[in-house]
């Protein structure tokens, strides 16, 4: 499970602020909102954006004299 973080904490010796998004065991996700620790992170829709790999290619003067 993802959560974000609301406070400062030392985890595994390293030290993460509060915001950053970490990933815990979902057993542990009750722990860290009951003391409030952190808030659960809902998963996010993501919006298709339109790329050159994804745009239909338009035929060339060869591809159409091939027919």
């Amino acid at each position: 499970m993802k959560i974000k973080l609301l406070c400062n904490m030392l985890i595994e010796g390293k030290e993460i602020q509060a915001g950053e998004i970490i990933e815990i065991k979902e057993s542990s996700l009750s722990k860290y909102i009951s003391k409030g620790w952190g808030e659960q992170i809902k998963k996010e829709v993501k919006i298709k954006k339109e790329t050159k790999e994804l745009k239909i290619s338009k035929e060339t003067k060869n591809e159409a004299d091939k027919d």
